[in-house]
């Protein structure tokens, strides 16, 4: 089963899907996001973890609308760009993820390393040395989406993602995952210089689908009309 959403909630268009008193018909954006898709990855723990009370409200907000909606988690960049998995912060920092992710009932959380996160031996050591330990507080689904030179280096990948069973988070537009199995894609945009600053082309959408026919799994649009696109693109699954 493909289950489709968007990177964060925040820029989801209700007033122009429901009009200008959308308010009066939701509690919250999120809420008025939950009648329309059954996913979405929480994108500000990336930024700064919210409160256990603000977690509590946004799994209460949702599963008010849409009872079986679905939360997935990105990992703090404390882990990911600042310690770059090298000491005990990065677990510390990982606990107060997984405890989030706990809150909201999320099934998946995603590490996502920057470009400059190069696959060297040191690296290549502390991320699967962060994995091995990562895996003791989180016995969910991790999806990783590494990013410059390690696209160069699949079996590296593989490994990896083999040991500590994990899935590989690609944008389908640009790579294809190592990994079998569930997918976890995230759809960025195409444009230039910024590629968030882009609208999908139904013929593009269409291709979309057709690479993700008979797959089972997640797909998130992460650009700045994610909202219209993800619906355009779920009419046509």
């Amino acid at each position: 089963m493909l289950k489709i959403g968007t990177c964060g909630w925040s820029s989801f268009p209700a007033k122009t899907i429901f009009g200008d008193n959308w308010k009066e018909r939701f509690e919250s954006k999120l809420q008025a996001y939950a009648s329309r898709f059954g996913v979405v990855e929480v994108n500000s723990t990336f930024y700064k973890l919210p409160r256990d009370s603000t977690a509590e409200k946004w799994a209460d907000q949702a599963r008010e609308t849409n009872r079986s909606f679905e939360f997935t988690v990105k990992a703090s960049q404390e882990i990911t760009h600042r310690d770059r998995f090298r000491t005990e912060d990065s677990i510390s920092a990982w606990k107060g993820v997984v405890r989030i992710a706990n809150i909201l009932g999320a099934s998946v959380i995603l590490v996502q390393t920057p470009a400059s996160f190069k696959p060297n031996r040191e690296n290549v050591q502390n991320i699967s040395r962060f994995f091995d330990k990562a895996r003791i507080y989180w016995k969910g689904k991790i999806a990783w989406e590494p990013r410059g030179d390690w696209l160069n280096e699949p079996d590296e990948i593989n490994k990896i993602c083999s040991d500590f069973s994990i899935t590989h988070c690609v944008d389908p537009f640009r790579n294809d995952a190592i990994t079998n199995g569930v997918i976890y894609w995230r759809i960025h945009g195409l444009g230039k210089p910024s590629m968030y600053n882009y609208r999908f082309s139904d013929k593009e959408l269409e291709w979309l689908a057709k690479k993700a026919e008979k797959r089972s799994g997640y797909i998130f649009f992460n650009n700045i009309w994610m909202g219209e696109d993800a619906i355009r693109f779920s009419k046509l699954i």
